[in-house]
């Protein structure tokens, strides 16, 4: 299986601009190159919003949206599926707005809209909370988990850090794929000469471990396993985590890029690929079997 990140730099409210540089990115890729493709939260809208007036003119609805019709159309040129993060308008409820993202079939077809459950502080000033994390069962895929960023943490920073509510969930389910569309920022960790030097951040990719330590049944301590170029440890079973983050600087926030697919054994996650933190481009993995 190969799982496809997009991450580049969006400028806010420019969304045809956003989705032509994306498109870009994309050209060079034909059937067969990508089976799953995530692109990050908010995509082409840009994520740094200040109230509902200001998003309001981006608002999209599920179905007839620009995000959703751009994915609908790359599922179908790729022949793969395809998730974008958005900003969505219910119909019949105009008032309220919701950080979502889209799923596609290859076929064009729309699987499901997740709506962002647990809110960052951005998103809190002009959506509403979802009414929950999502599993579901998708022919020929398997089980697939959908997240937005803050999805990961603790809800709204107050639940213990050991709830790890995200991460359970997912446990419960018997998730077997995470697919999470981010709008990450910065680590504020000292990550001077790694950054300077335009690498991953590693800070954050470690956190996001981290947050999904419920996988990690064998041991509550565990060591990242990095790539090497040579051949990966093959753990006994095997939970796929994606994520798609965004890279740039938008009114004063700056993102960490650092995209990252892993694979979340019993005993410690195995980073297969990342994305650098300024890195514009589209990272394809080729994933090892589940």
């Amino acid at each position: 299986m190969k799982v496809a990140c997009l991450q580049f730099n969006q400028i806010i409210g420019e969304v045809k601009r956003n989705q032509d540089f994306a498109s870009k990115l994309l050209e060079k890729y034909q059937p067969g190159d990508i089976d799953i493709l995530v692109l990050p939260e908010l995509a082409f809208t840009g994520y740094v919003f200040k109230d509902k007036d200001h998003i309001k003119p981006f608002l999209e609805d599920s179905e007839t949206g620009t995000s959703v019709q751009w994915a609908k159309a790359q599922a179908v040129r790729l022949c793969a599926f395809v998730v974008v993060g958005y900003p969505q308008i219910v119909k019949g409820n105009p008032d309220k707005y919701y950080n979502s993202l889209c799923f596609v079939n290859p076929h064009g077809e729309l699987i499901e809209t997740y709506q962002k459950t647990h809110l960052y502080e951005t998103d809190e000033s002009w959506a509403e909370e979802g009414p929950g994390f999502k599993s579901i069962n998708v022919p020929n895929l398997g089980k697939i988990g959908l997240g937005i960023c803050m999805d990961i943490n603790p809800y709204q920073f107050k639940a213990s850090f050991t709830e790890y509510e995200f991460a359970r969930f997912h446990v419960q389910q018997q998730t077997e794929i995470i697919l999470c569309s981010m709008a990450w920022l910065k680590s504020s960790l000292n990550e001077s000469q790694s950054l300077s030097n335009d690498e991953p951040s590693y800070s954050t990719i470690s956190y996001w471990c981290d947050r999904l330590l419920p996988y990690f049944t064998d041991s509550e301590k565990y060591s990242i396993v990095f790539p090497t170029g040579s051949q990966n440890p093959r753990p006994k079973r095997n939970v796929l985590f994606v994520a798609c983050n965004r890279t740039g600087t938008e009114n004063g926030s700056c993102f960490g890029g650092s995209s990252s697919v892993l694979l979340l054994s019993s005993k410690c996650p195995i980073l297969l690929d990342s994305l650098k933190s300024k890195q514009e481009a589209v990272m394809v993995v080729d994933v090892p079997s589940l």
